[in-house]
Order: C-alpha cells, then structure tokens, then sequence
C-alpha cells in the first residue's frame, strides 16, 4: 500500500516563478476569464486524488457547490470532462449536501451524455 504525504511550505519568488512556468497556460486562461469548466480544471491540474477533490469541494460553501451544480445541468460545466475518478466524488457531495433530486438530475445527465442513451432497465 502506498501512502502519500503531503506538506505545504512557503512558496519563495523563485517557486513561484517555476510554478508559473509549468502551469502557465492555465494560469493565462484563468487571468483572462477563459478557462474551459472549472471542476474540469481543477480535477484535472490541481488535485492528487478522490480524496483531495472531497476535501476542496468540502471547503465550498453550499451556495458555491449548488452554483457549480446548476452550471452543470445548463451545460456551462462540462461533468464529461471531469477527470473519471472526480464525476462520482462531485454527485455525491451534491447528493450528501444539496438534494438526492438535484444529484439525480445530474446522475441522469452525466448517463445520458456518457453512454448516449438512457438505460431502462
């Protein structure tokens, strides 16, 4: 089993600078308003694992998590291009926190979209 740790220091000038460097792009994107989905973005660049994208969303405030939710169900937030291991953390935090009814709205989009039908059985 591997087990890992994770500390934070204090960025110097010169960690800062790197850091820039390898997520420019994203950090361009953000700075000009056009990042692509915001759960896309940060499943994808900013989290270690399930665990880590919990304790972030888990530190949103409800009004911000049923944002997110909403901008999902008019489409503005892509729930496809969340990293795989993400998309189940995301529907049960909008289940355990907003409502089963707006989880399974999601839940039947997120179907939808991924399989192209919806299964009946």
């Amino acid at each position: 089993m591997m087990v890992q740790v994770m500390w934070m220091k204090k960025l110097n000038r010169k960690d800062i600078h790197i850091l820039k460097k390898l997520v420019k792009p994203h950090i361009e994107e953000l700075e000009k308003g056009e990042a692509g989905s915001l759960l896309a973005s940060i499943s994808r660049y900013y989290i270690t694992d399930r665990e880590d994208f919990l304790f972030r969303l888990d530190k949103l405030p409800d009004e911000d998590l049923k944002y997110l939710a909403e901008r999902a169900m008019d489409g503005s937030e892509c729930l496809l291009c969340i990293a795989p291991q993400c998309a189940e953390v995301f529907l049960d935090a909008v289940e355990r926190r907003l409502s089963p009814e707006i989880a399974g709205r999601l839940r039947e989009l997120f179907e939808n979209v991924t399989t192209g039908y919806k299964d009946v059985t």
